[in-house]
């Protein structure tokens, strides 16, 4: 707030606010110069208690740690009372998106094609996007800043300090005026020409400083880390969403400060020429392509029945290739048990959603919640199931629907609204049904089972010759026989698995051996064998659609044909 100030009345402001026992630093580029200049004004005045470093913040020192710290509190009030005592207050004026609803409903509209428009062609036709995640921050102040006639002013300007140009670039993307978001075709336009913009200032911004470093730079993306739009808030993107998350908290902390700084004086960032030298500097140019990216970095997967044994592993291979993920299930408690073991650093990598797969609100929400915490999704994974086993004429009419709900229409509704999803974003993405052994090889008893799977199947191969064109991939998956473990058995299995075993005369603990023995490789099927399978499926290692990978140790009555 202080030191952001023109240049002909910064210093007096720090002198105002701080008094004669801090002494003002001018701005240098952090490392030695700025620790080499630091000294030089320190000893010029031995008895100053702190340093005011321009562009950076506040160096407080003392015989002891506690004393150090006391002085840097007693800066920071001091700062804060000087603010206080000059700030203006804000005019607001008309602005906002064209809410007609809530603020939650804006940002799920609004964040697939933000993000689709965020995505960077790679000219690879195998991995065709660089994609991010979204964080989306929103609040009173949020808004109130955001509305008041400097909000164009406050998103030009640069950051607070140049270190912050790692994580959020210079300037932010500022989505001005009534946002058509009922109107997804002119919404996406808008948002694309805005990126578009961006891109090319950004683009022009380097070349007019590129002669300043010293060797040659490998230019960094055009893209904007973050993204203002009045009525909605604050969005920030990452690769993760740590980044997306650190990126978020720099912005929201501008935001304010400008805001402030604006209200006793005039924000006035550093040039472009500044935050090119640390946007370029040798040290973070050294770290370029130093780590291989994960085949899934930047993507967002939703798995329904994600806190099941099959979910959870499928959920647990997609994290390990670099994706973030959404489980979608009935019971909040499993759910929140899963993802706290999938993700125990809380680092976003995963997310639950209470999802009915039968309930097309249900579903529809789920959807609009992974679209709130990540901004879209990239790779839908169709694996709630459920089953029932009776034969044909003593299957009661209501559980055969009851698996059919399940098992086909919800998977037709996921699909639905997954393919609406996918086109709005228009990067592409992968389905991928979790069908069954039992579409080729059906079992007596399992009417019910193998009918739905055997639809939702054949659903699949439609969805792959509707959606190509979208450069959307649709595969199946046939699995066989996944017991899960102790720590996480499938559910499926321990309802119907009873019932299986009595019709073959073995005892329920046996079972799993008969289906082990029964397959050519005489393996044991596991959860992360079909997680493996979703992998090799969403990270594009073929160009493929339409196939069926069976995952069942090899059962000769249900090879593909």
């Amino acid at each position: 707030m202080l030191t952001n100030q023109p240049p002909d009345e910064c210093e007096a402001m720090v002198r105002d606010a701080f008094g004669p026992r801090w002494a003002v630093v001018p701005y240098v580029m952090p490392g030695f110069a700025l620790a080499k200049l630091a000294a030089e004004v320190f000893e010029r005045d031995p008895a100053v208690e702190g340093l005011v470093l321009l562009n950076h913040g506040l160096f407080t020192f003392a015989d002891d740690a506690r004393t150090a710290y006391g002085r840097m509190i007693a800066g920071v009030d001091r700062a804060e009372r000087y603010v206080q005592g000059r700030e203006r207050s804000r005019r607001s004026v008309a602005r906002g998106a064209g809410l007609r609803g809530t603020v939650s409903d804006a940002v799920a509209r609004l964040a697939p094609v933000l993000r689709g428009a965020l995505a960077e062609p790679t000219q690879d036709p195998d991995r065709p996007w660089r994609r991010s995640v979204l964080e989306h921050r929103v609040s009173d102040e949020i808004l109130e800043i955001l509305s008041a006639r400097d909000a164009g002013a406050i998103a030009a300007a640069g950051p607070l300090t140049p270190d912050h140009v790692i994580r959020t670039k210079g300037p932010a993307v500022l989505l001005e005026d009534e946002l058509p978001l009922d109107d997804l075709a002119a919404l996406g336009a808008r948002v694309r020409e805005a990126i578009a913009g961006y891109r090319a200032a950004y683009d022009a911004y380097f070349e007019r400083n590129r002669h300043r470093a010293r060797t040659s730079v490998t230019k960094l993306d055009s893209s904007p880390r973050v993204i203002l739009v009045p009525g909605v808030g604050i969005f920030a993107t990452g690769r993760t969403k740590k980044d997306a998350r650190i990126a978020a908290d720099i912005a929201e902390h501008t935001l304010r400060a400008k805001a402030l700084a604006n209200s006793i004086g005039r924000y006035t960032p550093l040039p472009d020429a500044d935050l090119f030298d640390m946007e370029y500097w040798s040290l973070e140019q050294a770290k370029l392509g130093k780590a291989k990216e994960s085949p899934l970095a930047g993507q967002v997967a939703l798995v329904t029945g994600g806190a099941g044994a099959i979910g959870f592993a499928i959920a647990k291979k997609l994290i390990e290739a670099g994706a973030h993920v959404v489980l979608a299930d009935l019971a909040r408690d499993r759910l929140d048990a899963a993802v706290g073991e999938l993700d125990p650093g809380a680092a976003g990598l995963a997310a639950g959603v209470v999802l009915d797969v039968t309930d097309e609100r249900s579903v529809a929400g789920g959807f609009a919640a992974a679209c709130r915490l990540y901004g879209g999704v990239d790779v839908l994974v169709l694996n709630a199931g459920i089953a029932h086993v009776a034969p044909i004429d003593e299957t009661d009419p209501a559980a055969f629907r009851r698996v059919t709900d399940v098992n086909l229409f919800g998977y037709f509704l996921a699909l639905r609204e997954a393919a609406a999803l996918l086109k709005r974003q228009g990067t592409g993405g992968n389905v991928i049904v979790n069908s069954s052994k039992n579409v080729f090889a059906p079992g007596a008893d399992f009417g019910a089972y193998s009918a739905s799977k055997a639809g939702a199947h054949q659903l699949g191969k439609v969805a792959a010759l509707e959606l190509a064109a979208a450069g959307v991939r649709v595969n199946m998956v046939n699995a066989d026989a996944v017991f899960g473990d102790a720590r996480r058995p499938s559910g499926l299995w321990q309802e119907v698995g009873p019932a299986r075993a009595r019709a073959r005369g073995l005892e329920p603990a046996a079972l799993e051996d008969f289906y082990r023995q029964r397959n050519l490789l005489k393996t044991r099927v596991t959860g992360e064998h079909v997680g493996n399978a979703v992998v090799f499926f969403a990270a594009n290692l073929t160009p493929t659609t339409g196939a069926t990978l069976p995952v069942d140790g090899g059962v000769p009555d249900a090879f593909p044909r």
